[in-house]
C-alpha cells in the first residue's frame, strides 16, 4: 500500500476520469477524504474553516476552498509531499 492518501489510485477511476471542471474534481477528492477517515477529515476542515461544520460532501463548496484550506486539509489527513502537489494541481491550485 502506498504511503498517505493513496490518492494515485483515484486518477484511474472511471467515475474521476468523466469529470470535466475543476470544482468537479475538487469534490471527487473531498470525497474521497471525507470516506477515507471522516472523523479526521472533519478536524482538519475545523482548522481550515474555523467554526464551519461539514456533515456531507455535498455541502462543501470547492471553490471556497483556496490553497491554504487545501494545504490544512491534505497535511492533517497525512498526505505526502508528492501527492500534495498533485492534488493541488488537479483542484486548480499551486504551491
Amino acid at each position: 500500500m502506498e504511503p498517505g492518501l493513496g490518492s494515485s489510485t483515484w486518477w484511474d477511476e472511471a467515475e474521476y476520469r468523466q469529470l470535466g471542471t475543476v470544482n468537479d474534481r475538487a469534490l471527487f477528492i473531498l470525497g474521497k477524504l471525507i470516506k477515507r477517515d471522516t472523523p479526521k477529515f472533519q478536524a482538519a476542515w475545523a482548522v481550515a474553516f474555523p467554526g464551519r461544520l461539514v456533515y456531507e460532501p455535498r455541502q462543501l463548496q470547492p471553490e471556497e476552498v483556496t490553497r491554504g484550506p487545501w494545504l490544512v486539509i491534505l497535511t492533517r489527513m497525512g498526505a505526502t509531499r508528492e501527492a500534495t502537489t498533485d492534488i493541488l494541481e488537479r483542484v486548480g491550485r499551486r504551491w
